[in-house]
């Protein structure tokens, strides 16, 4: 499904092919039936994770442009995980491993988290939603 466009066309078809056998239903009806054969609670829920896919799309889209050119993204450390951190790209997660936070160990971390800081993207997996960030690369280009 490409977007909430599809979904009411598939609304409209099943209106149109219930109205054939003479089964009246209203538009909405139609739209809550569609989601739920989509899988979803209802209608709106549908249609903001229509949104919410269309969204990631971008984002990962513009991420692996700057992968080809292998230049600096922006983004913020979010939050200690195990081996390492979390880093928001502006819409999609990555994981920072902690030997990529700095050219030396560094003890105290909370001057890193919530800064916005380059980085620069070593892996990327989109099937499997992963993305590995280094900031240590950054400043081993800079000094």
């Amino acid at each position: 499904m490409r977007d909430f466009r599809d979904a009411k066309a598939m609304a409209r078809t099943l209106r149109e092919a219930l109205a054939a056998k003479e089964a009246k239903i209203s538009n909405s009806e139609a739209l809550e039936l569609v989601a739920r054969m989509l899988g979803e609670r209802d209608w709106n829920t549908l249609a903001a994770a229509i949104d919410a896919s269309r969204l990631r799309d971008e984002v990962w889209t513009r991420l692996e442009g700057v992968y080809a050119k292998n230049e600096p993204v922006m983004g913020s450390i979010v939050e200690r995980v195990w081996g390492g951190f979390t880093v928001d790209l502006g819409g999609a997660s990555a994981f920072l491993p902690g030997t990529q936070v700095d050219v030396r160990p560094v003890r105290d971390f909370g001057a890193l988290m919530g800064r916005e800081q380059p980085f620069a993207i070593l892996k990327m997996d989109r099937p499997r939603g992963a993305i590995v960030v280094s900031r240590r690369a950054i400043l081993k280009q800079s000094a």
